[in-house]
């Protein structure tokens, strides 16, 4: 069965708690080309485009730190790191991370710290160091309770679990996803609920529950497809074909398992789209069910105007 990192999914469902903008009119020719990088940017993230929105979020970081605008660095870093995260570009996102951590406390900024406080501790999930990640989701989550940050609780409430998962406790890890999804009912954000939804969905295949496991999934998939969260929902598809394997449904998986690569390939997530074709290939090989050749590739997509 594809082996997933189910922490890559805090970015992609938007637990990393949106993309990060700054207010007020652009007074200067600086501020000017800034905000049009960022809002360019934007438009590429909406539509899913990783690696455009990547390079818009940089152009508009260099305007910002061009025109001296130390708010706007720390949004654009949060972004450049959020982005970068999603696209498996770990060294750049660190990078950013970091920066947008020194001026945002250099500032006072304990909104911002706390972002890229989880930027940072979600990087220790991805490099395997469950220890270490879950005692700086601990912190922020202390933090964001006496800031009565709900969105940034949440977030850190995911990473705990997923640290939890990591180090093999599991009934730890269910308790503090189950009061990450009372908290995200009551939040009202789809797409934090979504990636909540997500990681339970992982968590029960882990376990080997897989009926509740298709119940979590299915309406993480809903909640995605409504908010057109492309890189969310390219991994609850992933999930879900993995749920079907489970089920011994191959044609059904293969189906989800295609979809998910279109998406990957949209959103410039090659790892990942490649690890979904070798599940693809392998399925195949087992179960004698084959997808039409031209499902299977690669879905092209056209360059599209800004």
């Amino acid at each position: 069965m594809l082996k997933q990192c189910s922490w890559r999914l805090m970015l992609s469902g938007g637990l990393l708690l949106g993309l990060a903008g700054c207010g007020g009119p652009a007074l200067t020719p600086l501020q000017t080309q800034y905000r049009q990088s960022e809002e360019r940017a934007l438009r590429y993230h909406a539509r899913g485009e990783l690696p455009k929105a990547l390079q818009a979020f940089q152009d508009s970081l260099l305007w910002a730190e061009l025109a001296d605008d130390r708010p706007a660095r720390v949004a654009q870093g949060l972004n450049v790191g959020r982005v970068a995260l999603a696209l498996g570009d770990e060294p750049l996102a660190r990078q950013s991370f970091q920066q947008a951590q020194r001026t945002a406390t250099a500032l006072g900024d304990a909104d911002g710290r706390l972002r890229a406080s989880l930027g940072l501790a979600q990087l220790e999930l991805q490099r395997g160091q469950f220890e270490a990640a879950r005692g700086a989701f601990a912190q922020i989550l202390n933090e964001a309770r006496q800031q009565q940050d709900h969105a940034a609780a949440l977030a850190a409430l995911n990473g705990l679990s997923l640290a939890q998962t990591g180090l093999g406790r599991l009934p730890a890890a269910r308790q503090t996803l189950d009061e990450a999804e009372t908290l995200a009912r009551d939040h009202g954000d789809r797409r934090l609920l979504a990636s909540t939804l997500a990681n339970q969905g992982e968590l029960a295949l882990q376990t080997g529950q897989t009926d509740r496991a298709i119940r979590y999934l299915e309406e993480a998939i809903t909640l995605d497809r409504e908010t057109e969260n492309l890189p969310g929902l390219g991994h609850d598809l992933t999930l879900l074909a993995q749920a079907r394997e489970q089920r011994n449904e191959p044609d059904r998986a293969l189906e989800l398992y295609r979809q998910a690569n279109a998406i990957a390939q949209h959103t410039g997530q090659h790892d990942q789209a490649q690890r979904v074709h070798r599940a693809i290939e392998r399925l195949e090989h087992e179960s004698g069910v084959r997808l039409p050749q031209s499902r299977v590739k690669s879905a092209e997509w056209d360059g599209r105007s800004e």
